[in-house]
Order: structure tokens, then sequence, then C-alpha cells
């Protein structure tokens, strides 16, 4: 610790999981105009709600349709207790801000196919 090489390793990892979080809000609002963030403030992953009703699928059929594209996301009513809005847990601490970026299109491509 006296050598200062835990803080320059936290501060490595901080910016990099700052430049995927950013590359996931900004693929979000690029792709999935639709979706509320929430929780994107700390933390190594986000949810995203989407508004209910209308034709839109269940978050579990859309977690599943991801998958389909090699995505793999949370539903939201996973971790619920009570009803709420379909949403989407996404996490980025794994992935570069480019394959975040391409799974963010991915999964507005799943979601597409419902009318």
């Amino acid at each position: 610790m006296e050598s200062g090489e835990l803080e320059r390793r936290l501060r490595l990892l901080r910016r990099r999981h700052r430049r995927r979080r950013d590359a996931m809000i900004a693929a979000i609002d690029a792709h999935l105009p639709g979706a509320t963030v929430h929780g994107a403030a700390a933390g190594l992953h986000l949810t995203i709600t989407f508004e209910q009703g209308g034709t839109a699928p269940s978050d579990t059929d859309l977690a599943a349709a991801a998958l389909a594209r090699g995505v793999k996301v949370h539903p939201l009513s996973w971790h619920r207790q009570r009803p709420g809005r379909p949403g989407l847990v996404l996490g980025y601490a794994a992935r570069t801000p480019g394959d975040i970026t391409e799974g963010i299109a991915l999964l507005a491509e799943a979601l597409a196919v419902w009318p």
C-alpha cells in the first residue's frame, strides 16, 4: 500500500468501468430510445425499463430472444417481489466498449421483431 500500487490499480479500474458504462448508456440512447436507464451512478451493471402495454414482449421473452442472438441479460422481473415495468439487468464489467455497443444493437434487433 505504501508503494501506491493499489491506488493506481483502482484508478485504472475506475476509468475502465466508466468508459464501459458510458458506452452502454450511449448505445442504449442510440438503439433503444424507448428504454429508461436506472442505477448508472455506481456498480458494474444497470437496469433499463420499458413502458408497459402495447405489443412489447415480456422481459423474460426479450431476454430469451437476446440470448438467441448471443447476448446474455437478466429479466428485471426475476429480481422483483412485486409487479412493475418490464425491464432488463445489463452488466458491463466483462466486455469492451465495442462489445457493449454491439450487444445493445443486437438487443434492439431482438426487440424490433415484435410488432
